[in-house]
């Protein structure tokens, strides 16, 4: 698909739901939806410059969703796209005196630091009722010493393991695993059948960090999860090993893995999903991919062949062909067994929008961003979820993001991803999860450990 195809695409995608996003109300909670258009009253002019890490087709889907905002205020926004570098490009311009004028970055630990600094604005009385769109544990991570300086425009559930359908049904698994040690049965039973289990994410270390994260969440359950994320529980503790033990046993089983322990070690993102999820003509190479719900927007950006669950376009056989009718899913990370009271607990990221420079254009955006009407948008484009419980169940385009999205919002058990809140030794967590891919032995895990809290200890200061 072309560049100008998918803009006229998102044209029409934005008109049409335009009504649906103006008259969006919860189905979960008795209250009225807070919109945007009641927050920008009248036209207000000027520009306002934007900054967060969405590139590509993911740049294209958030202005889509701003669309609206233009349109209501006369507001135009400049926006740039920072990719991976979104944490680095902003301190920078922090220091550099020239910051954007609101800025959407992935962790809560960015925004801690930045209004300790006084570097950006206090929210509360910008946001008044709007904060009842979100949970308790969202508008917490977008606080500070009791103060609301964010607020999360788009989320990710990262308890999440994507699967190609047609290869389970080729190697006769009827049903995705429920349990960590059924989910290892499944990985024999597709290398039994001639398919490679995985395709691991590996080329930075963060898909490595999500997955041991999901381990550790669902062995050692959420308070054990939250402390260790303030290091009042070290790295070093009974539970940590527990987690690495329990990856290790699908670690050491380098056939499971799409290239063994080398090959695995090199898989970048998003790579490791076309692996599982190809554009047409080429075949699949591995069943299954580890990662958040944001790779749906590869999946179908891969082809529009591909049909969200387990029936394919017009209600035929999924296909392990892309050029005919193949099919994506995903299932719930398992817990194993013996932990099953961890199952219902959920790891998520998202993106948060802090106000940097006070102007009617940015007040007026910060409370677009809190209403449902952009995040009503990009939920129907595919590729979104959102924590706001103004966004109706309906506005997600198929019953997988649907799944999803109600899984992020109504959590009973939501932690942030944890190497998000790590602060600077955030890329040593990873390299660290990547020497235990290499080597996962016991014996090397006594040593990542010991390491991995020294650095804690040093990061973080205790």
């Amino acid at each position: 698909m072309t560049q100008v195809s998918t803009l006229g695409k998102l044209a029409v995608v934005t008109a049409g739901v335009l009504g649906i996003a103006t008259a969006c109300g919860s189905t979960s909670t008795g209250n009225s939806p807070s919109t945007s258009s009641s927050s920008t009253s009248g036209k207000i002019g000027g520009s306002v410059t934007v900054w967060a890490e969405w590139t590509a087709q993911e740049q294209q889907d958030f202005l889509a969703a701003l669309a609206p905002f233009t349109a209501e205020t006369g507001i135009t926004v400049n926006y740039q796209g920072k990719g991976n570098n979104m944490d680095t490009a902003l301190t920078a311009a922090v220091s550099g005196g020239s910051p954007p004028a609101v800025a959407l970055v992935p962790d809560p630990g960015t925004l801690d630091a930045l209004a300790k600094q006084g570097a950006i604005k206090d929210l509360t009385s910008i946001l008044g009722t709007l904060t009842s769109n979100f949970g308790s544990a969202w508008n917490t991570l977008a606080s500070y010493n009791g103060k609301q300086y964010g607020v999360w425009f788009k989320g990710a559930n990262k308890n999440t393991i994507w699967y190609n359908p047609a290869l389970f049904t080729a190697a006769g698994i009827s049903s995705p695993p429920t349990t960590w040690e059924q989910l290892l049965t499944d990985a024999a039973q597709l290398k039994a059948a001639g398919t490679t289990p995985f395709s691991l994410c590996t080329d930075v270390g963060w898909p490595v960090a999500d997955m041991w994260q999901n381990v550790y969440l669902k062995t050692a359950g959420a308070a054990d999860y939250n402390k260790l994320a303030t290091h009042a529980l070290k790295w070093t503790d009974p539970t940590v090993t527990t987690a690495f033990s329990t990856l290790g046993q699908l670690f050491s089983q380098p056939s499971y893995l799409l290239g063994g322990l080398s090959g695995s070690l090199s898989n970048a993102y998003p790579a490791c999903v076309d692996k599982v999820f190809p554009k047409p003509p080429t075949m699949p190479k591995a069943a299954m991919v580890v990662e958040a719900d944001f790779v749906v927007s590869e999946i179908t950006g891969n082809s529009s062949n591909y049909a969200p669950g387990t029936t394919g376009t017009g209600g035929a056989a999924c296909t392990a062909d892309a050029s005919k009718t193949p099919c994506y899913d995903f299932f719930p990370f398992p817990a194993p067994a013996a932990d099953s009271a961890n199952n219902s607990a959920i790891q998520g990221a998202g993106d948060v929008a802090m106000q940097l420079t006070a102007t009617p254009q940015s007040t007026a955006l910060i409370k677009y961003l809190a209403g449902p009407e952009g995040g009503t948008i990009w939920a129907h484009l595919g590729g979104f979820a959102s924590p706001n419980n103004q966004i109706k169940t309906s506005a997600y385009p198929d019953t997988v993001t649907q799944a999803d999205a109600q899984a992020l919002v109504g959590a009973s058990s939501f932690v942030f991803s944890l190497d998000d809140l790590q602060g600077s030794w955030e890329p040593h967590m990873w390299a660290d999860l990547l020497q235990f891919l290499q080597n996962p032995s016991s014996s090397n895990v006594a040593t990542i450990e010991a390491t991995m809290d020294s650095q804690a200890t040093t990061a973080l200061g205790h």
